[in-house]
């Protein structure tokens, strides 16, 4: 029990014995002598009452009683102190009163518990309260972009119909600073988007057979990580730039419209997994051991050579049992490889606790009257620029 609590009850305990031998006397005028120890303060009931006691020694003997009561709340209070301080409850600010004044009824109630502090050792690292969805903050990447006719597109039909490309590339830094510019690219608009500053605002179309390298001026940006918006839940990152002409090669069936440029990728964040896929190896481990048993059981059904043997049925039951657990297994391991995808197919941040796709779509905003369409312009790859320049 509390030991708090266990003071409370002791004090309330003595304050209803009390009342009750107080009212004792007002239904019986005799008197109930007791026996007092000054160091427990017990109340005893002694020999029944032998004759009848007069109001003045019924008064004195209240009077007495009351005083016995205040000096329980006294010794109570200050065991109540003594047990604070041995719990180490440290009041770090005197608490301020309501009122200067005093009723009687305040006097007699027991003080306000003290505050207890406690310290959020969580705060304590920069990087432990650092957000899934801002594991880019500060990054740069290089991003190279190959426009082509894809299939699934709503480009005009002619568009990119030579099997010609634009190869162009530009670095981005994904900085932490608020986006404002609204965007229906961007879930909620603009909630929770980014700031994606393009180094030296321009893209670099590569060369051609006909034509060389060319440079041209782009807008910065913006960048969002979405949660749950991936194929099977996983999240992806979105960014655009905005070019401010056509670019394209001449003679070239394939261009970028002017306007803003979309991409998309996946996004996959790495905490605390030591590197290690979790989930999509205990599903192959799992795998591999009924795959063992299935062999282990085929081979003694082989052993038996009359097909209606019993044991030979009850082998066949065991493995049909174990094949329909190895295809929901399959099935496991399929979601795992999209939810935890393999290194080789990631491009990871500087600090490796994020890893990107390392092809995503590219794709441009159409509006065909009240409505918008995003037509799809190629693919994109992305690689960490501080570990380039390393």
């Amino acid at each position: 029990m509390n030991p708090i609590r266990s003071m409370l009850s002791f004090l309330g305990g003595t304050v209803v014995l009390s009342q009750l031998f107080l009212s004792g006397h007002s239904f019986s005028n005799t008197k109930q002598p007791t026996q007092r120890t000054s160091s427990s303060r017990v109340l005893m009931h002694m020999a029944p009452p032998s004759r009848t006691m007069s109001v003045a020694e019924i008064e004195a003997e209240s009077e007495q009683l009351r005083i016995e009561i205040e000096e329980l709340r006294k010794e109570a209070l200050s065991r109540l102190e003594a047990l604070s301080e041995q719990l180490g409850v440290v009041e770090t600010e005197p608490p301020k009163p309501l009122s200067t004044t005093q009723t009687g009824d305040d006097k007699d109630l027991l003080p306000a518990p003290m505050p207890i502090t406690f310290t959020d050792s969580t705060t304590s690292s920069k990087k432990s309260t650092k957000g899934i969805a801002n594991f880019l903050d500060e990054t740069t990447w290089k991003i190279s972009l190959s426009i082509g006719r894809e299939p699934g597109t709503w480009m005009p039909k002619d568009w990119g119909k030579s099997g010609q490309r634009l190869n162009l590339s530009f670095t981005a830094d994904f900085t932490p600073s608020q986006l404002f510019d609204r965007d229906d690219f961007f879930r909620g608009g603009y909630t929770n988007a980014k700031i994606l500053n393009v180094e030296s605002n321009q893209i670099t179309l590569g060369p051609s057979l006909s034509e060389g390298q060319r440079s041209y001026k782009v807008k910065n940006g913006g960048w969002q990580v979405t949660r749950g918006d991936g194929p099977m839940g996983t999240d992806l990152l979105r960014f655009f730039i905005e070019v401010d002409e056509e670019i394209t090669h001449a003679g070239s069936d394939v261009y970028i419209p002017k306007g803003r440029i979309y991409c998309s990728c996946g996004y996959f964040p790495f905490m605390n997994n030591g590197g290690k896929d979790g989930m999509k190896d205990a599903v192959k481990d799992e795998i591999k051991k009924i795959e063992g048993e299935i062999m282990q059981l085929q081979k003694k059904k082989d052993e038996i050579k009359n097909p209606f043997n019993l044991d030979g049925i009850k082998i066949s039951s065991e493995i049909f049992k174990l094949k329909q657990d190895l295809d929901q297994l399959n099935q496991r391991l399929s979601f795992a490889m999209v939810r935890q995808p393999d290194k080789q197919l990631l491009r990871y941040s500087p600090d490796g606790d994020v890893g990107l796709t390392k092809e995503g779509g590219v794709c441009c905003e159409v509006k065909k009257g009240p409505v918008v369409e995003y037509h799809i312009l190629g693919r994109f790859g992305v690689v960490s620029a501080q570990k380039e320049e390393k």
